[in-house]
């Protein structure tokens, strides 16, 4: 793979997922707490915040398992979600890491 090729889907992959996080963030967290979901997902849990976000991101990395052990990249668009949210709940166990609540 060359450089402008590398750099291209590093951008794609990129893309808009902040974007995406932030959007969808304000509609499922409340106007107080960007971590709520996280929150009350960990009550219900009877565990912590990181770990219901890493409970939320195990689907997609399954998802993304089963991508990899079949070699089946066919779906393009699908592939890239996986890799987004995988990669947005990677900031939120992170935006938990260092909630200073």
């Amino acid at each position: 793979m060359n450089r402008e090729r590398f750099d291209k889907l590093l951008d794609e992959l990129d893309g808009n997922s902040l974007e995406t996080l932030k959007q969808k963030n304000a509609k499922y967290a409340s106007p107080d707490d960007c971590l709520h979901n996280f929150d009350a997902g960990a009550e219900i849990m009877g565990g912590t915040s990181a770990q219901c976000a890493w409970g939320y991101m195990t689907k997609h990395l399954v998802a993304l398992r089963d991508k990899v052990q079949r070699n089946n990249f066919s779906d393009r668009e699908d592939l890239l979600e996986k890799c987004q949210d995988i990669i947005n709940y990677v900031r939120f166990i992170w935006l938990i890491a260092n909630d200073e609540r």
